[in-house]
């Protein structure tokens, strides 16, 4: 068994004006065994000269430069390379709050079957990170079924398929074979997987996670056909794992129904937000996946049954909070 307990896995490109805030707020508490891989995925910037600058002294920070081939792969060229018991999953542009690893190393002894280490999280503009807003809400703590973290997070519609959201036992990932692949959103089925795979998780009360939100980014963006497309292959191959990975039961049923309004709304939103139609490839997976789904309320019954008037109400409410803060 590694003695190492963590791995932060953090790809890197052209971030030079964030990369060490961000390194530096894991090196408060990332330290020796415990390691920091850092994949600079072609970075055509001053990325690699500021990384190799402040950390190339540090035994316990990895730099490994490659090919740009995105986020994915940079992210399985970390996790080839990683040694430790848990992996963390870091975004450049973003940063960690305190406590995340001492709590992590607490709840790996006292609770050795834990896969799954699952937390809070906020999301700031960039340039003022006192000023936040929640993004994943967790209401119940402790130790609990993955699937029943993934079920309650959907429900309050804070579920998000970023990996930076949990740490994620190794041995899981290399068990199924768990990699990205992808490079537009490679974090859905691989997040998705986690919470199906794991038979353990531990929820902490703490928000550890920060996301920055910049102008340019992909986050915070106008996007083209080509985005909304691989959204949505994305959500088809995710749905596909999640209706593979549990056996037929009412409480597979009840995840994946959750998980197709979760799906299907964001699919919407997005849309709406960009000021773009809703495309048609999405109106019809939601007649057809939502063909069987018992519906409880009249919103859900209008989603699946009535989309396109599902859609004009939305559009309605999307406009006039956009109106409202121009």
């Amino acid at each position: 068994m590694s003695d190492i307990l963590l791995s932060v896995i953090i790809p890197t490109y052209n971030v030079e004006k964030y990369i060490v805030e961000c390194v530096d707020s894991l090196l408060r508490q990332v330290k020796s065994p415990n390691e920091i891989i850092i994949v600079n995925d072609g970075s055509t910037d001053g990325t690699l000269a500021l990384i190799e600058q402040n950390y190339a002294h540090l035994s316990h920070i990895r730099v490994i430069t490659i090919e740009n081939g995105g986020l994915g792969n940079a992210r399985d060229t970390g996790i080839a390379l990683a040694k430790g018991k848990f992996l963390f999953f870091c975004d450049p542009d973003d940063v960690v709050g305190e406590g995340l690893v001492s709590e992590l190393k607490t709840v790996s002894e006292k609770h050795p079957d834990t896969e799954l280490f699952c937390f809070n999280s906020c999301v700031y503009e960039d340039g003022n990170i006192t000023l936040t807003s929640p993004k994943v809400r967790h209401e119940i703590f402790g130790v609990q079924r993955p699937q029943d973290v993934f079920a309650r997070l959907l429900r309050n519609g804070s579920y998000t398929s970023a990996v930076w959201n949990y740490a994620v036992k190794r041995e899981v990932v290399e068990q199924y074979h768990l990699r990205f692949i992808r490079r537009v959103h490679e974090d859905h089925n691989f997040t998705l997987s986690v919470f199906m795979k794991c038979k353990q998780a531990w929820v902490s009360r703490q928000v550890y996670y920060k996301q920055r939100i910049r102008t340019g980014s992909l986050t915070n963006s106008t996007k083209g056909d080509d985005f909304f497309f691989q959204r949505y292959d994305a959500f088809i191959h995710s749905y596909s794992t999640l209706n593979n990975s549990l056996a037929k039961s009412e409480r597979r049923n009840a995840l994946e129904k959750e998980y197709l309004i979760h799906s299907f709304r964001l699919m919407i939103y997005l849309s709406l937000y960009n000021q773009t139609p809703v495309p048609e490839y999405v109106r019809n997976a939601i007649r057809f996946l939502g063909r069987n789904v018992k519906t409880n309320n009249a919103k859900e019954w209008l989603l699946f049954n009535r989309p396109e008037i599902f859609i004009l109400l939305q559009n309605y409410k999307v406009k006039k909070e956009m109106k409202g803060a121009a």
